[in-house]
């Protein structure tokens, strides 16, 4: 009943009792996410289990594992320990599905944001795929952090939900619509890479909460209903408070981050000279969710 915005007493109740259940889990700090592992490739079963744990709660984990472990193989090692199985095979990853970001890169991906020192706004990952190739959880790995800055606020997307219910369901229903929030096509030098993309913000798959969205101004287009500008506009009140739910993290080396596709932002930064020396990242993405038993 968590999700169920019918106006049944049943939904009613049972959206209540879990809404208090996940508020009560937030009385922690980005520590509270932390988990070490002995072996990035091969987490133990109780370590796994700790990993579970925060997933369930937060729906993601900041993990710190040994600096030197940090590497593609061991990276998606970790994922398989955790039943993901299927990578998104995204622009500029390599043939393992692993993307390498860094910044000053000298072919076309400095055109992307991620991949350059500039602020990143808050989203969350894959928003302009096909439906039946939604992101649902990413791993993030920190070689080498920047000189300075590079910070992450992270948020869980139920948290918006349920900040978002709190106020009027008719924001739910607004960004549940089919067509609440579109993608245009990627087209560069007459070519498509990427269609145009139509779908909803929030979306049930399998039970769970799915949250495809981007706070950037261009290159999106919202539906035009009241409804669907007041979410936007309660959106980026919750994203500028200074609330507790949103944790803030600069990944160091060896650090990186198990999220079921949360909502995340990132600072700019400022990297030494020598490109051998700056900030260098991991990231690979899945089509399925962390599973994990329900802890609440």
């Amino acid at each position: 009943y968590a999700f169920d915005m019918s106006d049944a007493p049943a939904a009613r109740a049972g959206y209540l009792a879990w809404r208090e259940r996940k508020l009560a889990s937030y009385q922690a700090t980005a520590d509270d996410l932390r988990v070490e592992l002995g072996s990035l490739a091969e987490p133990s079963p109780s370590e796994r289990e700790a990993i579970a744990q925060r997933v369930a709660e937060f729906n993601m984990a900041l993990i710190a594992a040994p600096p030197h472990q940090v590497v593609p193989e061991a990276i998606l090692s970790l994922g398989r320990a955790l039943g993901l199985r299927t990578a998104d095979s995204n622009l500029f990853a390599d043939q393992r599905a692993i993307s390498t970001i860094a910044a000053g890169s000298a072919d076309d991906r400095i055109d992307y944001i991620p991949y350059t020192d500039r602020p990143l706004s808050w989203h969350t990952d894959g928003y302009y795929n096909a439906p039946e190739a939604q992101v649902r959880a990413w791993m993030l790995f920190c070689l080498r952090p920047a000189a300075a800055g590079g910070s992450n606020a992270l948020l869980d997307p139920e948290i918006a939900y349920i900040h978002l219910r709190d106020q009027s369901p008719d924001l739910i229903r607004a960004l549940m619509h089919p067509g609440a929030f579109t993608i245009p096509a990627n087209v560069r030098e007459g070519r498509v890479l990427r269609p145009e993309r139509v779908g909803p913000v929030f979306s049930l798959q399998s039970g769970a909460l799915h949250m495809r969205y981007s706070a950037r101004s261009r290159n999106v287009s919202w539906r035009a209903t009241p409804p669907t500008h007041a979410a936007r506009e309660a959106l980026d009140r919750l994203f500028s408070s200074a609330t507790s739910y949103i944790f803030t993290h600069t990944l160091q080396a060896g650090e990186g981050l198990i999220t079921n596709n949360i909502l995340h932002n990132r600072s700019g930064f400022e990297d030494l000279p020598d490109p051998g020396r700056g900030r260098l990242l991991y990231r690979v993405r899945y089509l399925e969710r962390i599973q994990c038993r329900n802890h609440f």
